[in-house]
């Protein structure tokens, strides 16, 4: 062999080591995190944007039969309340239940993005105590190993990298009103006293008013003072109530 041969041969074999050698760094380089997305994704393009190039996205909806043990991460990119509901009693509604149910079996967090929350799209809308039936659902989930996370942290938040995104507020808002339960109000008429079930009236006239304020606190039996009068009405009101009791010292 001459030397211009010998030489093409080696600096052939010494090229095709550097590829070699290229190619596996370049595969390793292009490894990326495997990301099942479940539940109808308006925009997989801007998903797949917000995500970089570092993760690779499959959609539940293409595969014939999904399986979570297979991918990274899982991701939820919409969550309807019928699909809340039956997730918070652990039900496998259809094929999207059936993956995010044997996501929390296998001990993986279920990325819920908060955009396709839909209760949330009602708060100003919706009454607060029904909300706040939602909102207690959505609280489950997140107990069972969920976290919410919202469309612009979500690359993050697969890489560890920051908290989930918090529940919905419970605070009242504007179209809210705040009820708030008073104890029993006592009776406050003048020279009164209450004694168990019995209320003692001792002014010089009890009026009709005064012997209703008395059984809407409670009072069945009322004693009256020995120089109290019953005004016409009063009569009439006790001749009325069957369950009034009045007595005269």
């Amino acid at each position: 062999m001459n030397t211009d041969a010998l030489v093409e041969l080696i600096a052939r074999r010494v090229l095709e080591e550097l590829l070699a050698r290229s190619g596996s760094l370049t595969t390793e380089a292009v490894k990326k995190e495997t990301v099942l997305v479940v539940g109808d994704c308006a925009d997989r393009d801007a998903l797949a944007e917000k995500l970089g190039q570092g993760f690779s996205l499959s959609f539940a909806a293409d595969l014939e039969t999904p399986e979570a043990a297979a991918f990274d991460h899982i991701v939820l990119a919409s969550l309807p309340n019928s699909l809340l509901s039956a997730l918070t009693i652990g039900l496998e509604r259809g094929s999207e239940g059936c993956v995010l149910v044997e996501s929390l079996l296998l001990g993986k967090t279920v990325h819920i993005l908060e955009e396709g929350i839909a209760y949330r799209r009602f708060r100003e809308t919706a009454k607060p105590a029904f909300y706040k039936v939602f909102q207690n659902k959505e609280e489950q989930l997140l107990s069972f190993g969920m976290q919410v996370t919202g469309l612009e942290s979500l690359a993050a938040a697969l890489r560890g990298q920051v908290p989930p995104a918090a529940p919905a507020p419970q605070q009242a808002t504007v179209n809210e009103v705040a009820y708030q339960v008073a104890p029993p109000a006592e009776v406050s008429m003048t020279d009164t006293s209450v004694t168990g079930q019995s209320c003692e009236l001792t002014q010089r006239v009890v009026g009709e008013r005064d012997l209703r304020r008395c059984l809407e606190q409670g009072y069945t039996h009322i004693t009256l003072g020995p120089d109290s009068l019953l005004t016409p009405l009063a009569k009439d009101y006790i001749r009325m109530t069957s369950e009034l009791d009045v007595v005269t010292l």
